[in-house]
């Protein structure tokens, strides 16, 4: 069988959240084509472990609940340490999980904040780069718990949806351009939160068509085809992977 290649008309991506294993993954394929890349991380483990995986890459600490606090001196951020990408993965999002009735009023607030406010001031910084050279392909990696949230998954699932949405206004304003983004939906995953929720609850990949969680690998192919010269006009949507689970009733 031959390969199909996939065409890219830049070579810089920035992955934000690149230490979790979604992140990793993707960073490896792309590191292995050839592409320069930034990396985040958030903390001193993420950074370390990027850090040692890819020693040619540009690492970036970077915090989403300190750029939602300080959004007043976003300059001043280490946001000023990215420079210029020509793709943007985001992998980035916080834990919490509660009931809506039960969280803290505190948690609620410093949550959304950090997941929907830091994640649009990063967007917001970010893109105005790509605009500067009227090129750019940005991808949100996004969940099914958007569609179909567990119990104790309404606040996870609410920043998911608005980062959907930040992603596809960014797509209809910039798309003309020469910017345009999407959202990629994916189901569960045998990697980070996924796999730990997995390990728990073996019997939910059975909701699903495939009967199986999905790799990693089987992601970040995906993820880079979403970033190719090919998918450029999949732009101010989502694309969902995630075996039909959210086709099922």
């Amino acid at each position: 069988m031959r390969n199909i290649p996939m065409q890219f008309s830049g070579n810089h991506a920035c992955i934000l959240g690149a230490s979790s294993g979604l992140g990793m993954a993707v960073a490896q394929l792309l590191s292995d084509a050839g592409f320069r890349l930034t990396l985040s991380a958030c903390s001193h483990d993420g950074l370390e472990r990027i850090a040692s995986a890819f020693p040619e890459a540009t690492v970036v600490e970077l915090n989403l609940e300190t750029v939602a606090r300080n959004a007043d001196t976003e300059q001043q951020s280490h946001l000023r340490n990215v420079d210029s990408p020509d793709y943007l993965v985001d992998c980035m999002q916080s834990d919490f999980e509660a009931f809506i009735s039960g969280a803290e009023p505190a948690h609620i607030a410093q949550y959304m904040e950090t997941n929907i406010s830091g994640r649009a001031i990063c967007l917001r910084h970010l893109s105005r780069l790509m605009l500067a050279k009227r090129f750019g392909r940005c991808v949100f990696i996004s969940s099914t718990a958007a569609a179909l949230p567990n119990a104790g998954q309404g606040f996870y699932a609410a920043t998911k949806l608005a980062g959907e949405a930040l992603y596809q206004n960014l797509g209809v304003e910039l798309g003309g351009r020469g910017v345009t983004s999407c959202s990629f939906r994916i189901g569960y995953v045998e990697s980070g939160r996924g796999a730990t929720f997995l390990e728990k609850n073996p019997q939910a990949v059975q909701r699903s068509p495939a009967k199986r969680a999905m790799t990693p690998d089987e992601i970040s192919h995906t993820v880079a085809f979403l970033l190719s010269d090919a998918a450029h006009m999949i732009n101010g949507t989502t694309v969902t992977m995630d075996g039909g689970l959210t086709a099922c009733k």
